[in-house]
């Protein structure tokens, strides 16, 4: 007789609770579970979301300052896309791993142009992802197109002498970062990539190893965005491993 599983319903279960998997069919459960746990999320944030507009309402209605409820409910907007992101990554069977130290080769962003960030170095001009809503913008390489311009600089001596200065000036189309990796494996990067909901796709190793994986990950709009790390929940995209290479 076939062992049947219950899984809870969105009423039923808790707002957080801890996953464990020890095997395929409880990481399927965990996968189903999850997904009830992002839709709760965002539930609890919309009710969030109502009580701030309703305080935003008053505020209005009696002529007080609004800035701050405003503020607020942008807040818990960006809140809510964040739970939305994961929970279509989740229903599309992508599953949730360690925060791996992926080297990132595409990024989402909706500008047209990269951020200019001219200095005297000519390799320090990585672009950021921007956290965007499930569908929008495009992916591009962060690293982009530089060029260099010549400006004066003062000498210790009070004198003046041209020195170059770099600048991005235009986003380059992502490149996958092995040139001979499997159709299969590029395929599967592609499909990550059409979905829209991750904000930064990477690899890990950083360097070329035997069993690479890609990743994707949703950063979160919440947290400070100022460190090299930011705040982001990484999914598994897809692994492969050449059998002679161990």
């Amino acid at each position: 007789m076939e062992e049947m599983v219950l899984v809870p319903s969105i009423v039923d279960m808790p707002m957080d609770f801890t996953v464990i998997a020890t095997s395929p069919t409880e990481m399927e459960r965990a996968q189903k579970s999850m997904i009830l746990w992002a839709a709760r999320k965002i539930q609890a944030i919309k009710t969030e979301i109502a009580e701030a507009k309703e305080q935003f309402a008053q505020c209005v209605a009696h002529k007080w300052a609004t800035t701050a409820w405003r503020a607020q409910i942008t807040k818990h907007e960006r809140h809510a896309e964040f739970y939305r992101k994961i929970k279509a990554a989740l229903e599309a069977g992508y599953y949730i791993v360690p925060p791996f130290p992926i080297d990132v080769f595409a990024i989402r962003t909706a500008d047209y142009l990269p951020k200019r960030m001219e200095s005297r170095h000519h390799d320090n001009h990585d672009q950021r992802a921007q956290v965007l809503p499930i569908g929008k913008g495009r992916y591009v390489d962060p690293k982009p197109h530089r060029s260099s311009c010549q400006r004066p600089v003062q000498q210790t001596d009070g004198t003046f002498k041209n020195a170059a200065y770099y600048y991005a000036d235009e986003f380059k189309d992502v490149g996958f970062p092995f040139r001979l990796a499997k159709a299969e494996i590029r395929a599967a990067t592609d499909k990550a990539l059409k979905l829209g909901v991750f904000d930064e796709v990477g690899v890990l190793p950083r360097v070329r190893a035997a069993d690479p994986v890609v990743c994707g990950r949703i950063i979160d709009p919440t947290k400070p965005q100022s460190n090299r790390d930011r705040k982001a929940v990484t999914f598994f995209v897809a692994w492969w491993l050449d059998t002679k290479d161990i």
